[in-house]
């Protein structure tokens, strides 16, 4: 039996689960797991004969940190087939291109920012979310999640000790429908979200905000285990193929990786400006953020 594993942004998760099943009756996909046991898999699990499925979707930095690791990745995964559709031409020139034939990226997950219609200063870049007025009223997703790290990274990078500074000072204990709510509420000044989670509030006291130095991006990313069955590769085609990219521009609010698929929403309305960081930075992340502030 197949064994898929898709520890996969929670907007596109029940129809892509629903959809995989119909069309693989008796494929066998992993239960749900929390945020919690999906960093610790990740972290300690992933890339072990044993623990690894047939065919993975993730888009937890660990996974590639353990991968990069290996001294023969080959021992565990399969080299992506190279009947995959090509990186469109702006994520080639973004630095998207992988470094290893043992993943691919299957899309960019775009995070950006939101705010309550009375902040002030109202941000409209990262290095707002800085501000002395501001840094202590902004939320981020829990640190067993990719987005404190990522979070901490970038405003670091761009904004010095100040980014620093808001990265630690963050609220880091919400999930995000909780930050959607709070920041719409008024509890919270700011918040960071996958931007699907961006683009309405019940009492309509919050606003998205693509930040002028531009969105940061996860990438979603395919490991194949090596010895995988056809079934598990024609599931990797489905993931690829135009349909579902379009999916993830249109549902998810992603940037698809095929250039035959347009950009939609607030992707196409801020003609993806967005910002990357490498995959080396990205793999070790998550390691970096964990040293910086002590968490195990």
């Amino acid at each position: 039996m197949t064994d898929l594993h898709l520890a996969i942004p929670p907007n596109i998760a029940r129809k892509t689960i629903d959809d995989l099943q119909k069309k693989y009756p008796g494929i066998q996909i992993r239960p749900h797991q929390t945020h919690v046991e999906m960093d610790a898999f990740f972290s300690q699990d992933f890339a072990k004969k044993e623990h690894t499925a047939d065919l993975t979707l993730t888009a937890y930095p660990a996974a590639l940190t353990r991968l990069y690791a290996m001294d023969d990745p080959g021992e565990i995964f399969a080299p992506m087939p190279t009947t995959l559709p090509e990186l469109r031409p702006d994520l080639i020139e973004l630095g998207i291109r992988e470094t290893s034939p043992y993943y691919r990226a299957v899309c960019l997950v775009c995070l950006v920012a939101i705010a309550h219609k009375d902040a002030q200063p109202f941000p409209t870049s990262w290095a707002d979310l800085c501000h002395k007025d501001i840094q202590d009223g902004v939320a981020i997703p829990p640190e067993e999640t990719p987005a404190p790290a990522l979070y901490t990274y970038f405003q670091s990078k761009m904004n010095g000790d100040a980014g620093c500074e808001a990265a630690r000072r963050a609220d880091k204990t919400l999930l995000p429908l909780d930050i959607n709510q709070g920041v719409d509420a008024g509890d919270f000044k700011a918040g960071i979200l996958l931007s699907a989670f961006a683009r309405t509030f019940r009492q309509n006291n919050a606003r998205m905000v693509w930040p002028k130095e531009g969105a940061f991006v996860l990438p979603l990313l395919a490991f194949l285990k090596k010895d995988a069955p056809q079934q598990a590769i024609d599931v990797l085609n489905d993931v690829f193929n135009q349909p579902f990219q379009e999916f993830l521009a249109k549902d998810g609010g992603f940037i698809p990786i095929r250039s035959d698929v347009e950009f939609f929403g607030e992707v196409a309305d801020n003609n993806c400006h967005v910002q990357w960081m490498g995959w080396q930075d990205y793999a070790q992340m998550q390691q970096e953020y964990n040293r910086q502030t002590g968490v195990l």
